[in-house]
């Protein structure tokens, strides 16, 4: 990315463009012996924070059309990770439940999360990591501030 492109937003949506598509390309392959994508890794990160949920749920937290998030599902589904169960009190509502797999590849999948970050950031100085961290922090103290944390 060039340094004098346009605005500083411009600027730090490539860079979280270009990071994301890094970290993303790394998850893949710390997640290829479970068999499991970055999407699909999101949605069982909210599960492990919820327990349950509906579709529109996750489709409103992740900013996806309810057909992603049901496609997602199936194939979570088909792996045995989530289960959906008709409410009984409302027939028409489906809630999304975490199976038991799920729940004990929770620390596996946290594993390899963290070791991605880890292997990503080893040719760092603790200073530059510093730095990193302490930039973070100040982007989400930025969006805070403008109300972004709560949706707005």
């Amino acid at each position: 990315m060039k340094k004098n492109d346009s605005q500083p937003g411009t600027q730090i949506a490539g860079l979280f463009r270009e990071i994301n598509a890094v970290f993303n390309q790394q998850l893949r392959k710390g997640f290829k012996d479970i068999d499991i994508t970055p999407p699909q890794m999101m949605i069982l990160h909210y599960l492990y924070k919820r327990e349950e949920c509906k579709v529109s749920d996750i489709s409103g937290e992740f900013n996806l059309a309810p057909s992603t998030v049901s496609s997602i599902l199936d194939r979570l589904e088909k792996q045995g990770l989530v289960v959906r169960e008709r409410l009984k009190t409302d027939k028409r509502v489906v809630q999304i439940l975490l199976s038991e797999k799920a729940v004990e590849l929770k620390d596996s999948l946290k594993g390899v999360v963290n070791g991605t970050m880890e292997k990503m950031t080893q040719c760092a100085s603790r200073e530059e990591t510093d730095q990193i961290i302490d930039g973070l922090k100040l982007m989400k103290d930025v969006l805070s501030r403008n109300g972004f944390d709560k949706g707005e």
